[in-house]
């Protein structure tokens, strides 16, 4: 299993001890370091291979929302504050989870859960790339809400939904639901088979039997698929650019 290292930043002792517990308590976790300075924090994090940030918000040399603005690329986030009026701010700055103290330690796993799932992926998708100039890859693996991880062709996929930290990929005969981002399964699709219709809707052209006004149908599953106002442009010039190529 992948190691995670993980720094703590944090104004306040207290909340140092019950992360040092929790972050023990997980296999795939090795922390590096704590902090009560997040300059300080910077540094080590700029010198060392870091994947995590447990970090607090409301600080006095430099707000947790500041520092995440300077931080190297590829390194995820998980906010710990007393404070829920910074979530926007958090989510805005691509922080993967948010975590309200006092939490539990199930809370704290599950977000934890979040980062491996995210980093796997990350980790799949580059081997899928370095492999492309040898096989073309037809089919990619999603580990599901249930625990379970199921292959999934891309010839199968009819659409795929986002629901908040959620994502559902919809086949001709299943609906998987994964722990995922929108923009994770995005990246990994085969350019040119798949477009997006709405913020929260990703669709595969070949999939479409007809549309109506601006909602999409298919041929064997009931459900309509929209088309965004701020879509509609783009979707229907990569449409016509893929009937007509």
């Amino acid at each position: 299993m992948k190691q995670l290292n993980c720094i703590i930043i944090d104004d306040e002792p207290y909340a140092h001890n019950i992360l040092k517990d929790y972050v023990n308590k997980v296999p795939f976790l090795s922390l590096v370091g704590v902090f009560t300075n997040p300059i300080e924090a910077l540094v080590e994090i700029k010198s060392n291979n870091i994947d995590l940030l447990f970090l607090d918000i409301n600080m006095p040399e430099l707000s947790g929302i500041d520092l995440i603005k300077m931080l190297p690329q590829g390194i995820e986030v998980i906010i710990t504050s007393a404070y829920s009026e910074f979530a926007v701010a958090g989510f805005e700055n691509n922080v993967l989870d948010y975590l309200l103290k006092p939490y539990s330690f199930d809370r704290f796993l599950n977000a934890t859960q979040k980062v491996l799932d995210k980093l796997m992926l990350h980790s799949l998708k580059k081997d899928q790339e370095n492999k492309h100039n040898v096989a073309k890859t037809d089919a990619f693996y999603l580990k599901t809400d249930r625990g379970k991880i199921v292959r999934i062709n891309f010839e199968d996929i009819v659409y795929i939904e986002g629901l908040k930290n959620y994502c559902s990929v919809f086949t001709d005969t299943q609906r998987h639901v994964s722990l995922v981002s929108m923009k994770s399964l995005a990246d990994g699709l085969p350019e040119g088979e798949f477009i997006r219709t709405h913020k929260s809707y990703i669709i595969a052209i070949k999939k479409i039997k007809s549309i109506d006004g601006n909602m999409i149908l298919f041929d064997n599953i009931t459900e309509k698929v929209p088309i965004g106002v701020t879509y509609r442009d783009s979707f229907f010039y990569m449409l016509n650019k893929t009937l007509y190529k």
